[in-house]
């Protein structure tokens, strides 16, 4: 089966996943065109070519004209996405990932849904992001075949931020409340490696899996986030893959299938024949994770690092 893979370990945006999916080959010309379809003349998108820590990336910025634009709410954005031409599973998705944006700040700040009165919903680059990283899935199903999207494991930071209300817990209670069920990757770093839109998106839009997964890479693509901090290659990566039958994780029993068809007793000494095992005891034929979970969340020790997005 062929699948999209999410691969946030330095965190996930909306204008790092619409980067890498630019990157992974999306028609940047056609995206364009589609979002015009939204029927609003406040904001251009541009790409460019870039690198972090040498690597190279696409940056895709959303550019709001500097002309005067209502702060719309949800049901504004909502209205805007119905009354466009897009297809009916881009209005969907598009309009699923931000009523998640705004019932999550609702719940954090204890209000009902109409009230939220936030930037990461009538924010402008927030919905070019949100409808912008739809079309562009939509686009690379169409042209590779992609049946399903995953996502790993989204690493977050720690510690406290300084914003415009005071001191915020990291990760922030919006985004916080966006990823519960999903499995994230808490570390170290005192600053926001995911912000609310990229967590809806990824939340929205993919399957999180934490398990293996046997893969072959086809096509890969990064997004460059707005930072180049010297701690991380502040990248989001994506790949196109051919998903093969998920491994098994080898028991600690060493339980094994024989191709014999008979029958095993508590006294192995009665079998003088050697077994065809599924799995062979060759060292080299493991591959072992040195992955630590605890208490759900998982720790990769030699990648922890952290940044801020700008919303």
């Amino acid at each position: 089966m062929k699948i999209l893979y999410i691969d946030p370990l330095a965190g996930v945006s909306g204008d790092m996943l619409l980067g890498a999916l630019v990157d992974l080959g999306v028609d940047f010309h056609a995206l364009q065109h589609g979002l015009e379809h939204l029927g609003l003349n406040e904001f251009a998108i541009t790409s460019e070519s870039t690198k972090r820590h040498t690597i190279g990336a696409t940056k895709v910025n959303v550019v709001v004209k500097d002309v005067p634009h209502p702060h719309r709410h949800l049901p504004d954005l909502v209205k805007i996405i119905n009354a466009s031409p897009l297809s009916e599973s881009v209005k969907t998705q598009s309009i699923a990932a931000l009523t998640k944006l705004a019932e999550a700040e609702a719940k954090v700040h204890r209000m009902p849904l109409e009230h939220v009165h936030l930037h990461e919903v009538g924010g402008l680059d927030c919905l070019v992001d949100v409808v912008g990283t739809v079309l562009a899935l939509e686009m690379i199903k169409k042209t590779h075949g992609v049946q399903a999207i995953y996502c790993g494991p989204v690493s977050v930071g720690a510690g406290f931020v300084a914003c415009a209300h005071g001191s915020m817990p990291l990760p922030a209670p919006g985004t916080l409340a966006i990823l519960a069920g999903f499995p994230i990757r808490r570390t170290t770093f005192p600053f926001e490696m995911t912000t609310p839109t990229g967590a809806a998106l990824v939340t929205t839009l993919a399957r999180p899996h934490t398990m293996p997964l046997l893969l072959t890479p086809e096509h890969i693509g990064y997004g460059a986030g707005t930072r180049d901090p010297k701690e991380v290659a502040n990248l989001l990566r994506v790949l196109i893959a051919e998903l093969h039958q998920q491994p098994k994780l080898e028991s600690h029993t060493h339980e094994h299938s024989h191709a014999e068809d008979h029958h095993h007793h508590d006294d192995h000494s009665h079998h003088d024949h050697p077994h065809d095992h599924d799995h062979e005891h060759d060292h080299h034929d493991h591959t072992h994770s040195h992955a630590h979970h605890h208490d759900g969340l998982e720790e990769v020790n030699h990648h922890e690092h952290g940044h801020e997005h700008p919303h």
